[in-house]
């Protein structure tokens, strides 16, 4: 049983069959998902509850037959192919991530800290594939991140136990997460108070254990705080798993990017 679990969960991305008069049953996380193929339309069901602690083993997919008693939507398309199509993306915002106890980062010290942030899910149908929704899994609240209130961006709210021992890592497979190295190189302890993370300007990696990651982002302070410098790594992320590729960043970086990504990742 244990092991049916594990397949069905690595392979949840992966497209189906729902011929219709059936429905797709979805669950990940704290979300539960039923998307219904009538006659030229397709219908859509989406709860969602609170984060738990037994939401690491509960990523089911099946395909049963009848469609949703109440859809919260219905897309109407006439298509000839059966095909659907879940796939997760990185949040479309920053995710300013908070520890839940202070962090201290001391003179000449690094850390590799491993954050997660909830994933979206996107839905799509027929072949070739046309979108019908994509909305987060869990719902994070809005905040504001920046020097000041005319300076800076809308970003989401998160939480982390700033872990930094991979194998701590709770199995969370509706959150990606993204290893973030800090050097400090200047003369002072830096207090790790918030860190916003550029997720739109990172890939997304896939493991056949369901869990999800994206590069490595590396942060190296020194004493003058415009001589920090930000990277985000082009190679994937050493995990000890073999990672398939399962979305692009949705902001391509370059120059401009990695300075925007570093006064996001500051708050300058």
């Amino acid at each position: 049983m244990a092991a049916q679990r594990k397949t069905q969960q690595s392979a949840w991305w992966s497209p189906r069959d729902v011929s219709g008069g059936q429905s797709l049953q979805f669950s990940l996380g704290p979300l539960a998902m039923m998307l219904g193929h009538g006659e030229d339309e397709w219908s859509l069901k989406i709860e969602s509850s609170e984060e738990s602690a037994d939401d690491g083993d509960n990523t089911r997919v099946r395909v049963r037959k009848g469609l949703p008693d109440e859809a919260d939507e219905r897309f109407v398309h006439a298509g000839q192919s059966d095909q659907v199509v879940l796939s997760p993306r990185l949040a479309d915002r920053p995710v300013v991530i908070r520890p839940r106890q202070p962090v201290y980062l001391l003179a000449g010290q690094q850390i590799t800290l491993y954050l997660s942030t909830p994933i979206w899910l996107r839905v799509e149908v027929s072949d070739p594939p046309v979108l019908l929704k994509e909305f987060p899994v869990l719902r994070m609240s809005d905040t504001w991140f920046g020097p000041s209130t005319r300076e800076g961006e809308l970003c989401y709210a998160g939480r982390t136990q700033a872990r930094h021992n991979l194998a701590e890592l709770p199995q969370r497979p509706h959150r990606a997460i993204t290893p973030m190295t800090i050097h400090n190189e200047s003369a002072q302890p830096v207090p790790l108070e918030k860190i916003s993370l550029p997720v739109p300007m990172l890939s997304l990696y896939g493991a056949g254990d369901g869990s999800l990651w994206t590069q490595r982002v590396t942060l190296t302070l020194e004493d003058q705080a415009e001589q920090a410098r930000v990277k985000v790594d082009s190679n994937l992320p050493e995990v000890q798993r073999k990672l398939d590729r399962l979305a692009g960043p949705r902001i391509e970086g370059g120059r401009s990017g990695m300075t925007r990504a570093l006064n996001l990742l500051l708050g300058n």
